[in-house]
């Protein structure tokens, strides 16, 4: 008898051992993606907004408070009140945040396709990239940002 329960209770053994193993496997952290597809955006949900943009669309509001360093845009209004350069190199439309950052796929304009990432080395990077584009950028003369 000692024989049959000592057979019963390391086959009971093996069987958990095997669903505990099997349940740890499937409880593994989830790693959140650090970038998503982005169909629909609004600037104002970048905090301190800081905009790289080879071509500015006239549908686009900017918040105040936003730095604009541009290449091309359609309508010289649309800078009242916002801290804006021109930068002929500028390459892309990239609206960065503290945070995060969304890279478009077009001009800056209602609803273009872009993604959003949040990766760090990419947010810093672009910062930089950035610093360095607004250091170089000549400023628009003060009566073209009253128009």
């Amino acid at each position: 008898m000692e024989i049959i329960s000592l057979v019963i209770g390391f086959a009971l053994g093996v069987v958990v051992v095997a669903l505990a193993i099997e349940v740890g496997m499937k409880k593994t952290s989830k790693v959140e993606p650090t970038s998503k597809e982005a169909k629909s955006w609004n600037i104002s949900e970048i905090s301190n907004p800081r905009i790289m943009a080879e071509y500015l669309g006239d549908d686009v509001e900017l918040p105040k408070g936003s730095k604009v360093i541009v290449n091309q845009y359609k309508d010289k209004s649309m800078f009242a009140g916002i801290d804006v350069k021109e930068h002929a190199g500028v390459k892309g439309n990239i609206i960065i945040g503290d945070d995060r950052v969304l890279i478009l796929a077009g001009p800056i304009k209602k609803d273009e396709v872009g993604f959003w990432t949040v990766e760090k080395e990419i947010v810093e990077k672009l910062n930089s990239d950035f610093k360095n584009l607004w250091d170089e950028a000549t400023e628009m003369e003060p009566e073209e940002k009253k128009r």
